[in-house]
């Protein structure tokens, strides 16, 4: 069985395929509810608690850098391997058996997924509810929990 999916250099991945979301590092969303919140602290008698806390997060919004985490395209998902800076994992919709997303509240979520040739990958990963959706689109396979077979970790 010919499995495509792999770690490849960033300049070795393939081109071709029509972009379909990313997963980034930053939850804007989040940061401006939180500047909203500082704001409106600020001008009441909590004005102390407002401002560190849009403080915090006017630094977090300015100053901390935007990583792409996740590209989805039509053929297969890039997943940026920031513990190797000029590497991704390449996987293609096509070599995938099954998969599953398993939740941590203290740390990132694990995705787990396994190929058709009983290859089990593990990346750490954010974005659950749009991973689950592109998966559900484009593997057309529902969630199953993962089966205990040899484990290759990419990310730690």
């Amino acid at each position: 069985m010919n499995i495509r999916s792999k770690v490849l250099k960033n300049r070795n991945i393939p081109d071709n395929g029509e972009l379909l979301g990313n997963i980034y590092s930053k939850p804007y969303g989040i940061m401006i509810v939180g500047i909203i919140i500082g704001v409106f602290l600020i001008f009441n008698k909590y004005y102390l608690i407002g401002s560190l806390i849009l403080l915090l997060f006017t630094y977090y919004l300015c100053f901390v850098k935007n990583c792409k985490l996740i590209e989805f395209y039509d053929q297969y998902a890039v997943f940026n391997l920031h513990n190797r800076k000029d590497e991704s994992y390449v996987l293609f919709w096509e070599d995938v058996a099954s998969w599953n997303i398993q939740s941590k509240w203290n740390d990132c979520d694990v995705l787990t997924v396994v190929l058709k040739n009983q290859e089990v990958i593990k990346l750490n990963c954010i974005g659950r509810k749009k991973i689950k959706k592109y998966f559900l689109t484009c593997t057309n396979i529902e969630q199953e929990p993962a089966k205990k077979i040899n484990v290759k970790q990419c990310v730690k």
